[in-house]
C-alpha cells in the first residue's frame, strides 16, 4: 500500500521537513519531563509550538509523497 522507505527518504532529504518535527520532539520531551511548572507555558508550548510543527511537517511530507499524483497546476504552487 505505502512504501515507508520512500517516506523516510523523503522526510530525511528535506531540512524543512525534519526540523519542525525534531523541534516538536524536543519540546515534547521537555514538557514530558515536568520541568515547566506553569500551566500557561505548558499550553503555549503544546498548542502554540508543537501542533503547528507537526502539522507543517505532516502536510509537507504528504505533499511531497503525493507530488507525482497532483496536477501540474498544483505542483507549480509547491515550494520545492
Amino acid at each position: 500500500m505505502f512504501d515507508l522507505t520512500a517516506f523516510g527518504d523523503t522526510f530525511a532529504s528535506h531540512p524543512w521537513l525534519w526540523i519542525p518535527i525534531s523541534c516538536a520532539t524536543i519540546i515534547s520531551l521537555l514538557l514530558w519531563s515536568g520541568r515547566i511548572r506553569q500551566p500557561g507555558m505548558v499550553n503555549l508550548f503544546a498548542v502554540g509550538l508543537i501542533l503547528p510543527c507537526i502539522n507543517l511537517s505532516m502536510i509537507a511530507t504528504g505533499a511531497l509523497v503525493a507530488a507525482d499524483q497532483l496536477t501540474l497546476d498544483l505542483v507549480a504552487l509547491l515550494p520545492f
